[in-house]
């Protein structure tokens, strides 16, 4: 038999980006290992900054968007934190009644189905959600399910490339951003139109084909549209 002592901190920075500066993983937030959730975070961190970090390069980025990095993924870390913290002091409870008792409601909420769900989202990340704007459409900020798409396979594959996929019913005008989005339809799409970002996750989506509407969030979201005019 051996003894030792282990020491976990719960920190996060208040801060995921200053200026030209930004921070992810373990260097934005640190916490015990419960839950098993530290690689989980740092992955989605770098998946949520990757392709904006990459728009600003290539010179599509709108102004905003690189400030979306710590509004989306801030509270992820914090929640991250709050759950590892909560499971670690759980498991270290001392007296009897207290361990009795989270051994025998451990397995009274192991057999109820929808807190096995529950429980396997948010420890796969799937059940992450992103803020939405007020009003925004249901599936906004949510993580868009893999989708067969018409002629060019899944939805996952079509992301791979690093661009936005339009999923809608029919083909739809996609003039000046065509070079960011790639246009697909599907019988599947949750709504009549859907935009996922190259992340995974729903940047709009809408139950009405309104052209304004859609030229509205791809600009928000894709920056404006390229200007396809030729010099006489």
């Amino acid at each position: 038999r051996w003894l030792s002592r282990f020491h976990s901190d719960e920190r996060q920075v208040g801060c995921y980006r200053t200026g030209r500066v930004f921070l992810a993983g373990d260097a934005a937030h640190v916490h015990s290992p419960a839950g098993g959730q530290g690689m989980n975070a740092g992955l989605q961190d770098a998946a949520n900054l990757g392709w904006k970090l990459a728009a600003a390069v290539q010179g599509w980025a709108p102004p905003d968007l690189l400030d979306t990095y710590h509004s989306e993924r801030h509270p992820v870390g914090a929640a991250v934190l709050r759950g590892s913290g909560a499971l670690l002091r759980m498991a270290m409870l001392r007296p009897w009644p207290l361990r009795t008792a989270r051994r025998h409601l451990g397995g009274v909420l192991s057999r109820i189905g929808p807190v096995r769900r529950r429980v396997a989202g948010t420890a796969s990340g799937i059940d992450i959600a992103y803020p939405a704007p007020r009003g925004a459409h249901r599936l906004v900020g949510a993580r868009a399910p893999d989708t067969s798409l018409v002629g060019i396979g899944r939805l996952y594959e079509a992301l791979r490339g690093g661009r936005f996929v339009l999923l809608s019913r029919r083909p739809l005008d996609l003039s000046g951003w065509s070079d960011r989005v790639v246009q697909a339809t599907s019988a599947d799409a949750a709504g009549a139109v859907t935009l996922v970002r190259p992340d995974g996750y729903i940047a709009w989506a809408s139950d009405q084909t309104d052209p304004a509407a859609l030229r509205t969030a791809l600009t928000r979201w894709c920056g404006a549209p390229a200007d396809r005019t030729t010099p006489p």
